[in-house]
This record gives C-alpha cells, structure tokens and sequence, in this order.
C-alpha cells in the first residue's frame, strides 16, 4: 500500500482503499484510542496535503488550520523555500556522521546566538522538546551541583520522565509515577510562593513565558522579571522553556522578550524546523554551559542537528527575517484577539474569556462541553483546532504566522456561527 501513498491522483476505489486501511491499522497497530478521540476519525478524515493555512483531505476537503500542528507551522504547509533547502542538502549529506565537524550545526548556532537576548550563546539539538529540557535539566544540576528543580503550577513542559516531572497534570502523571525525584511544584505567576521555596538546592526554575497547555496564560507585568531576580539571589539558573512560544510565535522571536527578560536557557522546538523537519535545542549561556567542556557528549542525541534539520532552521530563520514574519504574527494576532472579542460578546453566558499574544490565543468556555462542543463544530465548519491539554475549557487558537487577514476573518465567522448554534 505504501506506494499508492505517493502517487498524485488516486481514484475513487484508490482513495476508498487509503481509507480503510489507515483506520485499520489505526485501530490495530498504532492505538485504538485516537480513533475514539481524533475529530477526525467520525468523518475518517484522512490527511493528504497542505500549503500556506491550509490542510487538505484525501477527498479535497479544505481546513483552514488553527492548530498549526501545535505551534509547528509558522510558515505554514511546505513552506517552498525551506524545501528547498532540504532537498539540496538531501542531493549532498544525509544524516550527521557523529564525528565530523557539521557546518550546518555551527551556522545554527551561530543564528541562535545572534537572534536570542542576552549572552545566550551556545546550543545542543535534540529531536523534540521534551529531549531538550531533559537536557536543560541535567545542564542545570552540572552548572550548580544541585538536584532539585522548581516548576510552576499548570505547566507543561513534555512527556519524557525527566520533563513529564516537571509538567503539572496529575491526568498524565499519575500513571507513570513516582517520577524523577526532585521537582518542586510552586503556583504559576506568584512570587512569593517562588521565594518560599527557593533554597540552595534548588539548580533551577523551569517555566514558559506564556502558559500554552495551561490556557494560554499570560504572566503579570514584573514576574518574570522577579523570577530573574529570584534566580540570581539564590544561585539558580533560569530556564525557559520557548518550545511553543518561541520562534515568532508570540509576536517576538522569544516570549520573554515582551517582558525583556535573560535567561541563563532556553529551550527551542516544534516551530525551529521550518514545519519539515522535527529539531530542538537547549540554547544557554557561559554560566549554563561552562562544565560541559569537561565532556560534550553529556547532553547530545543521535539525530539532533542532522545536517537537513539545520538547513530548515536556518531557511527559515532567513525568510522569516525577509519577509517580517515575526512583525505580522503581532499584528495579525491583534487583529484575531479584537475580533473574537467582538464575536463573543453576545454569548457571555458561553465564555469567560478571550486572551494572547500574537498567534497564540485562547477562548475560554464557562463550561469545558461547551469547549468540546464548539472545536467539534468548527472541524464540522473545516477549521481545525483544539483545546489546551492541562485546561479543556479553553479552545487554541495557534495558526500558522502567515495566515492571511481573510482567512482570520473566516474563522471568526465559523466561530460565531458555532456559538450562535450552541446558545
């Protein structure tokens, strides 16, 4: 079957087959668990292309995505360029060799260094997020000595033991425990229960800049500037985890910097390969960095850094900076927030907020079915999105960053037409 998954135009009884087999298999090698919970999988919506905003079904069906792959695709489907840059590196290199030198890996770096605040300078990469702060973590105890880590309540930092520990959902939590030792859960935007569990052991504090699985959360004015402050008082060091908020996605290159916070590490993924190829990085500074010296290989993995997942970071790092991406991210997210804002105000009774910063929203629902209800209806009204995993009541919104304003304004309507068939 998996030659008929390349060819460009099936028929009917071709596309039928493609059908029936994916949720076969589905059902009996992957997990029949994402055929009962996938919006898809009542319309067996198989997934077939995708260009710009858009994803497309096997039968043509057209979405209009506002999941984005959970923060992956800030330039979209295939976006052409970055292709294009894998492929002429595909026609030379393949996979890192482990000992050579990767200029690729270097220039990446080099980018990173250039983009990122502060004297954040040097980086490891990894496969997904959840690898780099593991990484992040293990950097953390090297630095300092120590071996307790603080994390903040609602977070959600991966589902690796090491970053499930530091992630506060009991749901997918309790089944795995104990986890890793030494991760102390403190309330998410409160200074002071930060301060009271601050102490010498203490290797570092671990948060996003905005909460994304724990609703799109925005933190008050001075905190992240007081964790800083925290974090030098006591000898920690400061982690950031950027995975989702990173990379333009928030309207700045990095979420901190609308508060105009350094941290001592960062943490970079989904977005980082251009939405071609799965990279992450740990991105950290001398006082973060200076005792792997000792031995490099402490913290690096397989396939990070391979020489295609480099050349889409970087491709996309330069039609990023070409083409203002990051600028219209803020300005589009503007234009989203205000518009949501209009559209639920009528349906009060359904919705308690609407919140975010560049293409990272959230509207929440009074009522979590009401949520369900509503993310099924827009899938029904071809626009895909979901909840926030530590908060169902809140519906993500996370488009790719160029999204055109017509198309914003067609979810909005969807929206609006999903609440008015809810009241």
């Amino acid at each position: 079957m998996w030659k008929l998954l390349l060819k460009q135009d099936l028929t009917a009884e071709e596309k039928q087959a493609i059908i029936d087999r994916t949720t076969e298999y589905y059902g009996k090698h992957l997990n029949p668990g994402f055929l009962k919970y996938k919006k898809s999988s009542d319309s067996k919506a198989i997934e077939w292309s995708g260009t710009g905003a858009t994803m497309v079904d096997i039968h043509g069906r057209r979405f209009i995505d506002c999941l984005g792959g959970y923060g992956v695709y800030v330039l979209g489907h295939r976006a052409p360029e970055v292709i294009a840059a894998v492929e002429k590196v595909y026609r030379r290199i393949g996979m890192y060799s482990q000992e050579l030198l990767s200029p690729f890996q270097a220039e990446l770096a080099h980018q990173l260094a250039k983009l990122s605040p502060g004297d954040m300078k040097y980086t490891y990469y990894h496969s997904g997020g959840a690898e780099s702060n593991d990484a992040a973590f293990k950097i953390a105890r090297l630095a300092t000595g120590r071996h307790k880590h603080i994390t903040m309540s609602n977070s959600f930092h991966g589902k690796t033991m090491g970053a499930l520990s530091a992630t506060n959902r009991e749901s997918i939590r309790k089944p795995f425990e104990p986890l890793v030792p030494g991760f102390i859960e403190v309330q998410w935007d409160d200074l002071e229960a930060l301060e009271a569990a601050m102490s010498d052991e203490i290797a570092s504090v671990i948060l996003e800049p905005v909460q994304g699985e724990g609703g799109i959360n925005l933190p008050s004015d001075g905190y992240l500037k007081g964790v800083r402050e925290l974090c030098d008082r006591h000898g920690a060091l400061m982690h950031l985890d950027e995975v989702q908020t990173g990379f333009g996605r928030t309207g700045r290159w990095f979420g901190a910097q609308h508060w105009g916070v350094e941290a001592d590490m960062m943490t970079l993924g989904k977005a980082l390969g251009g939405g071609i190829y799965p990279i992450s990085a740990v991105h950290g500074n001398e006082r973060a960095w200076h005792r792997l010296e000792e031995n490099p290989w402490w913290v690096t993995n397989t396939f990070g850094g391979s020489a295609p997942a480099c050349a889409c970071a970087l491709a996309a790092i330069e039609v990023m900076q070409r083409d203002g991406v990051v600028e219209q991210a803020a300005a589009k997210g503007e234009l989203f927030v205000r518009l949501l804002r209009e559209a639920v105000e009528p349906h009060k009774h359904l919705i308690a907020g609407v919140r975010g910063i560049g293409l990272l929203i959230g509207v929440e629902f009074i009522r979590q079915e009401d949520a369900v209800a509503v993310a099924k209806n827009l899938f029904s009204k071809d626009v895909l999105t979901a909840h926030t995993i530590n908060n169902p009541a809140v519906i993500r919104i996370e488009p790719p960053l160029i999204i055109s304003e017509d198309e914003i304004r067609q979810v909005v309507a969807r929206f609006t037409a999903c609440l008015e068939e809810c009241d």
